[in-house]
């Protein structure tokens, strides 16, 4: 996968094994990366544009998780939560469905007994919905304590539900060490999670597993 940012002279290619990090001196820059990045996640935006290999137009509108803020990732948005509902319900054997139903019609037995007592025409529900009965649950999924975890967390929940085409962090370098940010690679390469690092400040030589464009203050541009 190519991304073409068209006020940008390089591209950004996604190669396996790496991961890519654009580091954005000039703050007027890095908002307007940022800015169309978001627009993306939510309509069409011709600024920002991704390719196949074969230069064909891929369409990220509503595939990519962009995550600004670390202390409060949303593990449980719409999204995730009905692939959990749908993943719980496919591992249910019919035993178990059978076993659920047959506790569901005691439950409906009782409930029409309490209904025949009251003087107004309420009707009950007899069918059984597993997704319906599991949101009843309220199931969740459990975050962690600490950044690092995560953001592995995340990857595992992409891995699973293959809902994003691409995670981008914006200005990651900022919480994580060298060591949790080759970590943090070597987790998503090894689960095929694209992810994208955008910083708003120039970091240096690239760290292993790192393929790197800066964008200074001037607007220059360096590839490493």
């Amino acid at each position: 996968m190519k991304m073409k940012i068209n006020f940008l002279d390089n591209e950004i290619k996604f190669i396996d094994g790496y991961i890519n990090n654009i580091e954005v001196e000039n703050k007027k820059y890095f908002f307007r990366i940022i800015n169309n990045l978001l627009l993306i996640n939510d309509e069409y935006n011709d600024e920002i544009l991704f390719f196949d290999d074969n230069y064909k137009e891929i369409n990220l509108t509503n595939k990519m998780n962009i995550v600004i803020d670390y202390f409060n990732i949303d593990f449980n948005n719409k999204k995730y939560l009905t692939e959990t509902y749908k993943l719980v319900s496919e591992q249910l054997k019919e035993e178990n469905k059978k076993k659920i139903n047959n506790e569901y019609r005691k439950i409906v037995s009782s409930l029409k007994t309490i209904l025949n007592k009251i003087d107004i025409p309420i009707t009950i529900n007899e069918e059984l919905d597993i997704t319906s009965l599991l949101k009843m649950f309220k199931l969740s999924i459990n975050s962690k304590d600490e950044i690092i975890e995560k953001l592995l967390l995340l990857i595992d929940i992409e891995k699973i539900f293959h809902i994003n085409k691409l995670l981008i962090f914006v200005n990651l370098k900022q919480y994580l060490t060298k060591e949790e940010l080759k970590e943090l690679y070597k987790y998503s390469i090894y689960n095929n999670v694209k992810i994208l690092l955008i910083d708003s400040e120039c970091y240096g030589t690239c760290n292993e597993f790192e393929k790197k464009l800066i964008i200074d203050e001037n607007l220059e541009e360096f590839v490493l």
